[in-house]
């Protein structure tokens, strides 16, 4: 099964299920579904650098960045 056969309602529900779940829970758990959230983002950037300009290469890698810390903080505290 690909992504382009997935109705793109149901990629949109599964990924804010995992935002959501990852910010409104602590530990480990919230910390594993925001993982999972970053290397989804971090695939798709890599999918779409050719066509991406310099700010928009930018600010998606900032926002996995940004992702990526909250991981590590869930995972420490």
């Amino acid at each position: 099964m690909t992504l382009r056969r997935v109705p793109q309602w149901v990629l949109f529900l599964v990924v804010l299920g995992l935002v959501v779940g990852g910010l409104l829970l602590t530990g480990p758990v919230a910390g594993a579904l925001l993982g999972v959230v970053a290397v989804f983002l971090g695939w798709l950037l890599l999918l779409a650098w050719p066509r991406l300009t310099q700010g928009q290469r930018l600010l998606r890698g900032l926002t996995i960045a940004v992702i990526a810390g909250s991981v590590i903080w869930r995972l420490l505290a």
